[in-house]
């Protein structure tokens, strides 16, 4: 009967935070308004200066999209990169590649601030 301790602490782990999804320092930006709406171009290009401020180089480094379905901005412009959230559409990721691995930054937009992390994934 081991089976049923291991499972049980897995389970306290993963309701603890030791277990799952995980973020990286906050990158705050103040905006000089706040905007109706995230746009992609924001999105990026903040979400492009957290992965910098990280220590990433991005001469090794490009914009990628993730295997989801291309989202769409609230006037329905397609995004090429920013991963927007379909029940938040102020939120999203942007993913870069190296080729062989992969990195999310998390995009938020709160009033007029813009909130970026670093993305762990299971």
């Amino acid at each position: 009967m081991r089976v049923i301790p291991f499972f049980l602490l897995a389970y306290i782990a993963a309701l603890t935070g030791c277990i799952g999804p995980g973020e990286g320092q906050h990158h705050v930006f103040q905006l000089k308004e706040a905007p109706r709406v995230l746009t992609e171009e924001l999105a990026v290009a903040k979400a492009t200066e957290t992965f910098k401020r990280e220590g990433y180089k991005l001469e090794k480094w490009q914009l990628t999209r993730a295997n989801n379905p291309a989202s769409k901005a609230p006037d329905g412009t397609p995004d090429a990169y920013f991963e927007r959230f379909s029940f938040s559409p102020n939120k999203g990721r942007v993913h870069f590649t190296d080729g062989d691995r992969y990195r999310t930054v998390q995009v938020s937009l709160e009033g007029d601030r813009l909130v970026c992390f670093m993305f762990y994934g299971l």
